[in-house]
């Protein structure tokens, strides 16, 4: 088992040493680097291992590790929403992120995706129908899908957005997710549109 961890790290004029994991880091504002390399507002970039960010800002932090506990005791306070993933440690997986934004009151078909993730709404307001649920989401909400349950996502606000970081079989790298519920849903448009940050094959264990 493998768990999926979103953590926000606020920095004001400092350092901050990571812990090992397979990241994808979203700078949402401010002046920030990662191991001395700038990182820019409104992209997620890859990484692997310890690191250490410095500056200020705010990073929206998706670590991927296999260690059984929920975080460090340092990162109880950082810690947004965490997710535990049946795969196997040692196996390849591919991690994508991407920024997924809404028109006006626009809807998505029914769908599932080819794998599981977490997301965060950026700005806006979201209605998600998730199975036999629905949910208001507001800015900043945490929430995790995965990928099986059909959903439906309505934007309530204008500006409407969210970052998704998935973690999909080593087959899926460079190919779609989306899975339209069925012929009905499949015809429908698809009003959203998605900006993907990186899709990268990796490991937890070097081969």
């Amino acid at each position: 088992m493998i768990r999926l961890a979103l953590f926000e790290d606020l920095l004001e004029e400092e350092s901050r040493a990571l812990p090992p994991a397979v990241r994808g880091l979203y700078l949402r504002h401010g002046s920030v680097t990662l191991d001395g390399t700038p990182l820019a507002p409104d992209t997620a970039i890859f990484a692997t291992g310890p690191a250490v960010l410095a500056g200020s800002g705010e990073v929206w932090r998706f670590d991927v590790s296999d260690v059984p506990t929920l975080a460090a005791p340092e990162e109880y306070a950082r810690l947004i929403l965490a997710h535990p993933l049946q795969r196997d440690a040692a196996a390849p997986f591919v991690l994508r992120m991407d920024r997924v934004d809404f028109p006006p009151e626009g809807a998505t078909p029914k769908h599932g995706h080819a794998g599981p993730g977490i997301r965060r709404l950026l700005g806006g307001r979201l209605l998600a129908e998730v199975g036999e649920a629905a949910h208001r989401i507001d800015a900043g909400d945490a929430w995790f899908e995965t990928g099986f349950d059909p959903v439906i996502g309505r934007a309530l606000l204008p500006g409407s957005a969210f970052i998704r970081c998935m973690v999909l079989d080593a087959e899926l790298h460079g190919r779609p997710t989306f899975r339209a519920w069925d012929a009905e849903e499949a015809a429908k448009p698809r009003s959203t549109a998605a900006r993907q940050f990186f899709d990268t094959l990796t490991a937890l264990q070097p081969a």
